[in-house]
């Protein structure tokens, strides 16, 4: 069945799509494929196969020639229209010479009889995906020999984003749901709109939904709209975010905060593709393309309790991995010259430069709060420099302790002993048991939210 949604990431196991319309072959070639590492989708005709391209990334198609309703030979035609990069492998039980260059003719990556070799068929399909990244690895290349990457907003030169960059022009193309994972700061909200802008729904509603600033009791009336008089202060109908982006891209921030009453809803729009306004016992069908991300880890959640199993396999269907910054450290001068460009323009300044001990500062720091800290960093420098050369001393405290000390560990070092490093140490490790959530860091800290913003900003803890 087509239920088996694949788990997609950049470079990740190989996604093969099998059509077959016999179970028991369907079953053999499923099996075989699945522990040797291949991510496989099954579809028991040349239709569901069809709607299975039309929402998922596929690297490879194995198909039956002789099926029902539409052949093997026809849908190679229809993919190779959709997408002429797509490679097709077709198997047949009545093999002719003439059959086969037909369908290399018509683009198919190779043509097996039955009974099917099954480790030929593997050895094609590597040979195949490593042809797939052999191409990539190309568009890679040609990216990073520039000097700098600009990329929907985003600069890079490091290997590990420009791979990002390849993926999200791939994966772009489809309407597939797609989960942005990293730590906070790293630019998901950048990325979501760059599959959105890289997209066909390019002109539609790109529309923001952080999922942690909803207020409880009001999360399904804001995603999914009410009805006058649903309940007490409901004067008129209201339209929520998903009806707001219909036709478009929503984008689910903070994913990892929403609550499991709000996740079975959210897990029947992405199945059926339809909203209930709440009060109302129509639903209202919507096209939309989900776009969400989170710093929290999701599967320890499933296996807490705290996120629902069946919506994270749903959500984990197009996986972008933001790497943090500290392990893209070749990308820091990059990004300082792009946000010192920036502010030099908004504060009507010279622009900024570095010195060598700010630098060398900065490339030794862990970065917690990855490129939105260092933005916010160089925020402040530039301002304190006037325009000027950025010194040491316009950085902030932590930043030079870490430097003038030579430790590589972010944590406080251990010859702090002062009360406010002990302070600055238990902020930190309550934000990191609270998954980055300040709300719940303040309460494990028996503080106000007003006071612990207080406190980040004083220890410059972003």
């Amino acid at each position: 069945m087509a239920g088996d949604a694949p788990v997609v990431a950049a470079g990740d196991a190989p996604r093969v799509l099998v059509v077959e319309d016999d179970p028991v072959l369907l079953t053999i070639l499923t099996r075989y494929l699945g522990q040797r590492g291949c991510c496989v989708v099954r579809a028991s005709s040349a239709a569901e196969a069809l709607e299975l391209f039309a929402h998922t990334p596929i690297d490879v198609t194995v198909s039956d020639v002789r099926m029902p309703g539409m052949s093997g030979h026809e849908l190679l035609q229809e993919v190779r229209r959709r997408d002429p990069e797509a490679d097709l492998i077709l198997i047949t039980a009545h093999s002719s010479v003439k059959e086969a260059v037909a369908a290399i003719q018509a683009g198919a990556a190779d043509y097996l009889e039955k009974p099917v070799d099954c480790r030929r068929l593997h050895h094609t399909i590597q040979m195949i995906v490593e042809r797939r990244r052999l191409r990539q690895r190309v568009r890679i290349l040609e990216l990073g020999g520039r000097d700098s990457t600009v990329f929907e907003g985003m600069v890079a030169r490091s290997r590990r984003m420009l791979e990002v960059f390849s993926f999200i022009e791939r994966i772009a193309e489809f309407p597939t749901t797609t989960l942005i994972m990293g730590e906070s700061g790293t630019g998901k909200e950048l990325v979501a709109r760059a599959v959105h802008q890289r997209s066909p729904l390019r002109d539609r509603p790109f529309v923001v939904c952080n999922c942690s600033v909803l207020a409880p009791g009001l999360i399904e009336s804001e995603l999914f709209g009410h009805v006058r008089g649903a309940f007490t202060g409901a004067d008129r109908d209201h339209k929520g975010l998903f009806e707001t982006a219909n036709g478009g891209t929503i984008f689910l921030d903070e994913l990892g905060e929403l609550p499991l009453g709000a996740q079975v809803k959210l897990l029947r729009v992405l199945e059926n593709r339809e909203i209930r306004r709440v009060g109302s016992p129509a639903s209202v069908p919507v096209e939309i393309r989900v776009v969400a991300a989170t710093n929290r880890d999701l599967g320890r959640m499933v296996r807490e309790g705290e996120f629902r199993e069946d919506l994270f396999y749903r959500l984990n269907v197009g996986v972008i991995d933001l790497p943090p910054l500290r392990e893209r450290i070749e990308d820091l001068e990059l990004l300082c010259e792009h946000f010192l460009t920036q502010f030099a323009r908004r504060f009507a300044l010279d622009k900024a430069s570095i010195s060598v001990g700010a630098t060398n500062a900065m490339r030794g720091y862990h970065w917690p709060g990855n490129v939105r800290e260092l933005c916010n960093v160089l925020e402040r420098a530039s301002i304190m420099a006037n325009g000027g050369e950025i010194q040491l001393e316009h950085l902030p405290a932590d930043l030079r302790r870490q430097s003038e000390s030579g430790e590589d560990d972010p944590e406080v070092s251990p010859l702090d002993l002062s009360l406010e490093a002990a302070e600055r140490d238990q902020i930190r490790r309550a934000l990191d048991s609270a998954g980055g959530r300040r709300v719940a860091a303040a309460r494990l800290l028996g503080l106000s939210r007003r006071t612990l913003y207080r406190k980040l900003d004083k220890y410059g803890i972003r």
